[in-house]
């Protein structure tokens, strides 16, 4: 069996931030600290908890530098991996309007990766010499001086080595992921294979020969990158392409839904709203349309009239982005329903057509792209309903309606109605699988699917769309609210959507002391994008008695790391019972169930004030100006409970 190679936490921060008194954040590298963390398999808090295999391709987020259109920084990075030949890689690239997604090995990060940012063509490539220089003994043995005391460097050998900081910097970092990458045997300090190194946290001695396997390691590394030619279309920064998951952990009476309905006669079948997450089951009676006093539909489509009896208004699989993205992606990748519509030859066609703008980096082609992310309604399956329930259950809680005696619910059952029964929803699904995962690549390129359907529109497709999951937010890689899925986010917000998203469920935590394990309250837990400053980040509440439990023990608390309030309002969130695929019903915690009462209301709004259809920032005033208080801190609770009654009175 091969030796398990693994290196600490402790060691890779010592090396990348400094140790002792001059251990502070000094990385500024285009590409952030949880990249080199991942590749280095310690990417969790617990300094010796190997969470990742380092030696696995690793899911990257690339932003284009200035203006360099993402699809030119996807073709360049494309050719420049086929010429590294890398036999580990697996290096599927594919962008949307404004990121390139890559999964890349540490060679393929460091030999093509790195030589594309602006970052290398002015902080390293002047100082990087030829690989002669690097070769000689004295020039080595100066290089693992300076890295071990980086601040008091010792005199170059001659005058021609100018070596930086940010050079130095490299060396350490590199060294050590380059010896971790590779063959040779592991030093010591690094290692956390020894039982006894894991008691006493290694530290780095002074004058030890490990410095110099560093330097040998990381030269050897970049050697021949100093002939490589600039970039037509450089990369500003390298993040990875973060997890995305859902948010779970007489609620409409809490919120006085039912009797703002009934005092203002609403109806929101005029609206629209985007449900970003695992799925909505199309076929549950639901979603059907219901003329007043009339029963729904057997089905959810009519196969003799072609008509769809469902308020699901259009579904988009999202989970397969990546490989309709890649124009080098084979068939038998390919969705199944991509596969078989292959047969038709105008299909075909266009696929080509897709394939070869996607090589040439054109911009996305969303009307082209549109045919292979919808499941129309006339081709649903069984096999299309979602194998997790977490969407179906958000959206019963924005728009289900299903009343005693429908399709196959007794008659004496109590109604199962939504904030809003008659809206129409749209699917659009980034979370695959029963575990309901999927990527910040992928819920972005939702996000920019909205827009697209709003701007090639007569009148607005969609109003608002509900997000309730969860991206944990990592404070050491970017500006709070400034992660590429928070920007994203915005951008929906500016063309006039609401967006409304689960706060998270982080509010709770366990930690292990010396003294066992303590359970406590985390502040400055808000998820992504919830920390996205226009959107509307939901806390949750108890369904029935908010006053009397205050905020839920589970729900995530501001403020936000760059100090604004957040939660902006909480809504029900525990034990909330909701529509689940394949004509079932479940009760539900968490602040994806909160969201959703949100989502709602900010509906009723518009179709109650139809002047503020488009004004996302109004709505989001309102709704929190007419929010109950609650008498809890303001990073707890927000504005206070929502109150969907008080707020069409207000305007």
């Amino acid at each position: 069996m091969a030796e398990k190679r693994e290196i600490s936490r402790k060691a890779m921060e010592q090396l990348m931030l400094g140790a002792g008194r001059t251990r502070r954040f000094t990385q500024d590298t285009p590409v952030l600290p949880d990249v080199w963390l991942r590749y280095a398999g310690v990417d969790t808090a617990d300094e010796y908890k190997n969470s990742a295999r380092h030696d696995e391709p690793q899911k990257l987020l690339l932003n284009p530098y200035l203006d360099a259109p993402a699809g030119e920084v996807r073709r360049e990075l494309a050719e420049r991996l086929a010429e590294n030949k890398d036999p580990k890689s697996r290096s599927r690239v594919i962008y949307n309007q404004s990121t390139v997604s890559a999964t890349l090995t540490f060679r393929d990060l460091l030999r093509v990766v790195l030589p594309m940012t602006d970052w290398w063509w002015r902080k390293i490539a002047p100082h990087v010499v030829d690989s002669k220089s690097f070769a000689r003994p004295k020039v080595r043995e100066y290089i693992a001086r300076a890295i071990e005391d980086p601040e008091h460097p010792p005199k170059p050998p001659d005058d021609t080595l100018n070596l930086t900081a940010d050079v130095l910097w490299l060396v350490r970092v590199v060294g050590a992921l380059s010896i971790l990458h590779g063959e040779e045997a592991m030093p010591e300090p690094l290692s956390t294979r020894d039982p006894d190194m894991r008691k006493k946290a290694p530290e780095v001695k002074s004058r030890d020969p490990i410095w110099r396997q560093l330097t040998d390691a990381a030269l050897d590394a970049i050697d021949g990158l100093e002939n490589l030619k600039p970039p037509k279309a450089k990369i500003y920064s390298v993040s990875l392409n973060r997890v995305a998951g859902p948010t779970v952990a007489g609620s409409t009476l809490a919120v006085k839904a039912d009797a703002a309905r009934r005092l203002f006669n609403i109806s929101c079948s005029t609206l629209t709203w985007g449900v970003i997450d695992s799925g909505i089951d199309a076929t549950h009676p639901a979603f059907r349309k219901r003329k007043p006093g009339e029963k729904p539909p057997s089905t959810w489509y009519d196969k003799k009239t072609k008509e769809n009896n469902t308020r699901i208004a259009g579904t988009f699989d999202f989970t397969c982005i990546g490989t309709l993205l890649d124009p080098d992606a084979t068939d038998d990748e390919l969705p199944k329903r991509v596969q078989a519509a292959r047969k038709d030859p105008a299909v075909e066609d266009e696929l080509t057509h897709l394939r070869t703008s996607l090589r040439l980096g054109m911009s996305i082609d969303w009307k082209l792209l549109r045919r292979f992310l919808e499941i129309p309604i006339s081709d649903y399956k069984d096999s299309d309903i979602p194998e997790n329930d977490h969407g179906t259950h958000v959206a019963g809680i924005i728009g289900a309606d299903w009343q005693g005696g429908d399709d196959g619910r007794p008659d004496t059952a109590d109604t199962l109605q939504g904030v809003c029964p008659d809206i129409n929803l749209y699917d659009l699904r980034v979370l695959g699988g029963p575990d309901g995962t999927g990527d910040e690549f992928a819920v972005m390129a939702a996000l920019q699917f909205v827009r697209y359907l709003n701007a090639t529109n007569d009148v607005m497709a969609i109003h608002g769309v509900n997000l309730s999951m969860s991206i944990p937010h990592d404070v050491t890689n970017f500006a709070c609210g400034r992660t590429p899925v928070c920007e994203e986010a915005e951008r929906v917000v500016h063309s006039g959507i609401v967006v409304v998203v689960a706060a998270g469920n982080q509010g709770y935590r366990k930690f292990s002391t010396p003294d066992g394990t303590m359970e406590t309250y985390s502040s400055s837990s808000i998820t992504d994008p919830g920390n996205a400053d226009l959107v509307i980040t939901v806390g949750a509440t108890h369904r029935t008695r908010p006053h009397t439990y205050g905020v839920s023990y589970f729900s995530s608390r501001g403020p936000t790391g760059d100090g604004r309030s957040k939660p902006d309002l909480v809504a029900p969130g525990e034990k909330i019972t909701s529509p689940i695929p394949h004509g079932g019903e479940l009760p539900k915690d968490g602040t994806s169930q909160a969201a959703p009462h949100v989502s709602g209301a900010a509906a009723l709004l518009m179709a109650r004030h139809n002047e503020l259809v488009g004004r996302p920032v109004q709505i989001k005033e309102v709704l929190c100006a007419t929010a109950t208080d609650l008498g809890r801190e303001r990073y707890f609770q927000g504005a206070g409970m929502l109150d969907i009654l008080r707020a069409l009175q207000s305007v």
